[in-house]
């Protein structure tokens, strides 16, 4: 149904970036290579051929990576486009939760190349700030990844792994969550535990689905005001 939607749209997006989570976990080497497999097979039906990948803790946490890798290239990476950099971060190979030091030392690489205005956008899995520890909803080392970000002006943050849709900010660093497309999770705290919202055959879709976001510039505005000048003196 996300496909045909995307497929549908009037005007076509220029790329499309799957945050993660593209199979569900499987203790099974061979079912997790098949899984990717059926999921590469579905996306390939997108009109739009520049799309991009990374994992979630479903696809890549039990082998660290190993089989998305065979599928779909680098868990990290960064590309840019129309003028925007954008950082791609994994968050999820590590089964603690953690970017590692290795990945910190090439993202502040990275950055040190960027102008401190230059608009940046990072795709990462898990959020890169505490939502909800006790549910898994965190990054070990994410204030890390804040950290080197924060000097730069134009930051953008887009994670998954919370299945919904969810806003927040780190001084100027905005963090941006969607809603998922298969398994409803309950709003942070709402209930002890994270399990998915029960299935109601009725409502089938609750909890789902994806929102569109339209982008206006507007040309500022500027006013001139004369303010008479005191001069003291000849003159």
């Amino acid at each position: 149904m996300a496909v045909a939607a995307v497929n549908a749209m009037s005007r076509p997006p220029d790329f499309i970036m799957f945050t993660g989570d593209l199979t569900h976990t499987t203790d099974d080497p061979k079912e997790r290579r098949q899984r990717l497999s059926e999921f590469r097979e579905i996306a390939s039906g997108l009109k739009v051929k520049d799309v991009r990948f990374m994992p979630g803790e479903h696809d890549a946490s039990l082998d660290n990576g190993k089989a998305f890798k065979e599928f779909f290239g680098p868990t990290n990476y960064t590309f840019d486009h129309k003028g925007v950099h954008f950082i791609v971060l994994d968050n999820v190979s590590d089964p603690r939760a953690t970017i590692g030091d290795e990945q910190l030392a090439w993202l502040a690489a990275d950055l040190k190349r960027q102008r401190n205005d230059a608009p940046i956008v990072v795709f990462t899995h898990r959020p890169l700030f505490d939502l909800m520890p006790q549910w898994d909803w965190a990054t070990r080392d994410g204030a890390k990844a804040i950290e080197l970000l924060m000097p730069y002006q134009n930051v953008t943050v887009f994670y998954g792994h919370i299945h919904q849709e969810h806003h927040h900010m780190t001084a100027h660093i905005a963090h941006h969550a969607a809603k998922g497309l298969m398994f409803p999770l309950p709003a942070p705290g709402s209930q002890p535990n994270r399990t998915p919202l029960p299935w109601d055959p009725a409502q089938p879709y609750k909890g789902l689905g994806f929102r569109g976001v339209d982008a206006e510039l507007k040309e500022a505005q500027y006013k001139l005001t004369e303010y008479p000048v005191v001069t003291k003196g000849q003159g």
